[in-house]
């Protein structure tokens, strides 16, 4: 969808909705494309290692879930 620079200004919640709810927005200057609105996309979370750093447990001990007699205190 298309719409000018002008009207996404007056009506920005509803075309932030339309983008979120996952529609490319073009948001248009002098009728010529000038930016998009585009849902938000989180972005993955790195497991690797840093280059030249020696890990002290393991990937899988890194990820598992707390158990929670170790939760106590973390308010």
């Amino acid at each position: 969808m298309q719409v000018a620079v002008r009207e996404a200004k007056a009506k920005l919640s509803k075309f932030g909705d339309m983008a979120h709810n996952g529609e490319t927005v073009v948001v248009c200057k002098n009728g010529e494309p000038w930016f998009d609105l585009v849902p938000h996309v989180k972005p993955k979370r790195k497991t690797t290692p840093l280059k030249g750093v020696k890990p002290t447990i393991s990937a899988e001990e890194a990820v598992r879930p707390l158990d929670p007699e170790d939760l106590p205190g973390w308010s």
